[in-house]
């Protein structure tokens, strides 16, 4: 788009990378909480609220996996 001879300062920021998307965490075995975020997130799909999709996968992935 620009050409060699403008400044760096008007080139604008470099163009974002983004990676493949990590996959669905599953529940941990025998923990009620996860069970109950993956039914959440389920729920969410149906809804197509991909953003609290997200919000559950990651709740689920930091979740200490206790039985709760």
């Amino acid at each position: 788009m620009f050409g060699k001879d403008v400044p760096a300062e008007l080139q604008g920021p470099p163009p974002v990378h983004l990676g493949v998307p990590m996959p669905d965490p599953g529940p941990a075995p025998g923990c009620d909480v996860c069970a109950a975020l993956s039914e959440q997130r389920e729920q969410a799909r149906k809804r197509r609220d991909m953003s609290k999709v997200s919000d559950l996968n990651i709740e689920i992935r930091n979740h200490p996996h206790g039985a709760g």
